[in-house]
């Protein structure tokens, strides 16, 4: 059933019924209905991009949950690991590719691998097909995480556990940022350099997180 569908996507990315309705624009009770079967959601389009499914999985029950991700990764791109200590995941050259790999366009950029140790996701609990990895190119962060850093996003972790670090997208940018959930349904967003860049807190619904930040490095 659709209702049944709904509450499971919702909990394979760990979103709360609160904070799916408010990327709707809806009532958490119109989402406690959408789940019991009171009614359907007008926007099944919609839903399903926040909740990161396939439309006719959502809508029909029709193939996986997550076909997009899994076509969308390219060929040269093998998420079998060359030895049972390392897993190959997706690498980016920039935070904009990362960023919107769930879009129609990701399956012309070119991406390459890089090798993440298989004990790390297995103990996050981290499907690798739902990982991207990319270096940041700015200061934002610095001096706890400098200029250069490789980060590892978990595209299925999108639920905030304050003192978080996310990939985001605010005012068509792609940033890393701390994130804090505040009163009034604001988020507050928190950068390292705070010489630099300061607190700010926004409507919830005026940013969207990527995912999760589970792992970064950085080149010497």
């Amino acid at each position: 059933m659709l209702s049944d569908r709904i509450k499971q996507a919702r909990q394979l990315v760990a979103l709360s019924q609160q904070q799916v309705a408010d990327r709707m624009g809806v009532s958490k009770t119109a989402v406690f209905k959408w789940e019991n079967g009171h009614y359907e959601p007008k926007n099944l389009d919609i839903l399903a991009n926040i909740l990161g499914v396939s439309l006719s999985w959502l809508r029909e029950g029709r193939g996986s949950p997550f076909p997009t991700i899994a076509t969308l990764l390219p060929t040269e791109v093998n998420i079998v690991a060359e030895n049972q200590d390392e897993t190959q995941v997706r690498f980016y050259s920039s935070i904009e590719q990362a960023g919107t790999v769930r879009s129609k366009q990701s399956h012309i950029q070119h991406c390459k691998k890089i090798s993440l140790r298989t004990e790390l996701l297995e103990r996050k609990k981290i499907n690798p097909h739902m990982v991207v990895c990319f270096p940041v190119n700015d200061n934002s962060m610095e001096p706890i995480i400098p200029h250069g850093t490789i980060f590892a996003v978990d595209l299925n972790r999108t639920n905030i556990i304050d003192g978080n670090v996310y990939l985001i997208k605010q005012n068509h940018q792609y940033r890393i940022r701390k994130l804090y959930s505040m009163p009034y349904e604001e988020v507050r967003l928190h950068a390292f350099n705070t010489k630099e860049y300061s607190d700010v807190c926004v409507p919830a619904d005026q940013i969207i997180i990527i995912g999760r930040v589970f792992y970064y490095a950085v080149e010497l």
